[in-house]
């Protein structure tokens, strides 16, 4: 379908906050379909992608026994695909900024590199060409894949930003569940390659045809059958009003750094990562000290990612009422909560109550990904958002390898205590973060200008 953006009449308004919005072609104008498209096709491919951080935990204990590796192997290949998942972050937005219209470049780079990590994988024991193999080019093409599909649907959703972005980024948490159950019931030394092959597969065609489909909107495009300049002010068709008030002014990256609050997220998405990956670690290396239940695999992995999904997708539609900074600030309270209760459900070795909370840790803490695509909008401005969240996202970084070093250290020995407890402050210092956490450039008893339509 050829590319109809110039073929309709366009004309670029502003609202009260200076905000710049390009009305005038509907969807159907640009790409001849609905841009429902986008989201089911973004979707799909976090649902294919979520297997290389969920699944691959779950599959560490029929690894180890495969390849004949430590514990703490295994560990270093999630820690470094973390790393690089993470960090392609910015390298990820760069080259979405500059593709024109079709996305089909850097979804079908992450289609090709999952199918090499995941053939590596199933045919290496070497853990260098492992790591290279996995964790390195696998992390590059995930985060790629992770990031294109956000972005694209923030930028197609612009009045809906943070309830379809959570839908989407919750994909990568409970899309894992089916390859989780195949490792730990199916997955051993001898169909290692063939499992694996087959999901290669089947995730290079599902990102790879979403791809080819995928279509940037134009810059600033809004929804023909919406007036952005009563959206703006009106609570009748915008309920995130005046929960979520807009920036006050647009913010590049070195202002929104400068403001104090970007480098604040950032810290954010580190406790929030911390405590996410701790939990994963922990509970696979919990699991795979008693090899002979694979239900706890995946009771407790299953259960972590899909409420990690659910809760990023429950969160993000929930802050539309309670605001994205208080909605944060009770996601990560619970999941720091929940540190302690699973710290108490290991020590007493009661699988159900290990899994319960391993539920209520996964909704807490996989919310703060998707809330802060919203945040970084609604107090930085729409011109750099992506680069904004960029920055913020690769906090996942050292959260991660704070986290999974952290499990490593302690599993199977008394410091579990410890590191439970240190999960779980995690938890509760962001959420105390949370709290102090101001717009930037906005007086602190702020409020919505009463305007009316007419008044423009």
């Amino acid at each position: 379908m050829p590319d109809a953006r110039n073929a309709v009449p366009t004309r670029e308004v502003r609202d009260v906050y200076g905000r710049r919005y390009r009305v005038g072609e509907t969807d159907f104008d640009l790409m001849g379909r609905s841009r429902a498209w986008m989201l089911r096709l973004s979707w799909a491919s976090m649902l294919a992608i979520s297997l290389f951080q969920y699944g691959f935990g779950a599959a560490i204990p029929a690894l180890v026994r495969a390849n004949g590796w430590t514990l703490w192997e295994a560990f270093t290949v999630l820690a470094v695909w973390i790393v690089c998942q993470a960090g392609t972050a910015l390298p990820a937005v760069w080259l979405y900024r500059r593709v024109r219209v079709r996305l089909a470049v850097p979804m079908l780079t992450g289609a090709t590199l999952g199918l090499v990590a995941l053939v590596t994988l199933g045919h290496s024991r070497d853990l260098t060409t492992v790591l290279l193999g996995y964790s390195v080019l696998g992390g590059i093409g995930t985060g790629l894949v992770y990031l294109t599909c956000i972005a694209t649907v923030s930028e197609w959703f612009p009045e809906r930003s943070a309830t379809m972005v959570g839908v989407v980024s919750g994909a990568f948490g409970y899309g894992a569940i089916p390859f989780v159950v195949v490792a730990a019931y199916a997955l051993g030394p001898v169909n290692l390659p063939v499992v694996l092959d087959t999901t290669a597969v089947a995730v290079f065609a599902v990102v790879a045809v979403s791809g080819l489909l995928l279509r940037k909107p134009p810059r600033h495009w809004w929804p023909a059958h919406l007036d952005p300049q009563r959206w703006a002010v009106d609570r009748r068709l915008n309920r995130s009003i005046p929960n979520n008030m807009p920036a006050m002014r647009p913010y590049s990256p070195r202002a929104a750094v400068r403001s104090g609050m970007l480098p604040v997220m950032f810290l954010l998405v580190v406790l929030t990562a911390a405590m996410a990956l701790f939990d994963i670690a922990y509970l696979v290396g919990f699991a795979h000290h008693r090899a002979d239940q694979p239900f706890l695999v995946v009771a407790s992995i299953g259960v972590l990612a899909a409420a990690t999904g659910v809760g990023r997708a429950v969160t993000s539609s929930l802050s539309d009422r309670l605001g994205r900074r208080r909605t944060l600030g009770l996601a990560l309270a619970i999941g720091g909560v929940a540190q302690f209760g699973l710290l108490a459900a290991v020590q007493a070795e009661q699988v159900v109550a290990v899994v319960a909370f391993a539920g209520l840790a996964g909704a807490g803490t996989g919310a703060g990904y998707s809330l802060l695509v919203s945040l970084v909008r609604d107090w930085f401005g729409g011109e750099a958002t992506l680069l904004n969240y960029g920055i913020v996202y690769t906090g996942k970084v050292v959260g991660g390898l704070v986290g999974i070093g952290f499990a490593g250290l302690v599993i199977g020995t008394p410091g579990a205590i410890a590191a439970f407890v240190v999960a779980g402050c995690l938890g509760l210092v962001g959420a105390l973060l949370t709290s102090g956490m101001r717009q930037p450039g906005r007086p602190t008893l702020s409020v919505l200008p009463r305007l009316r339509p007419d008044e423009y």
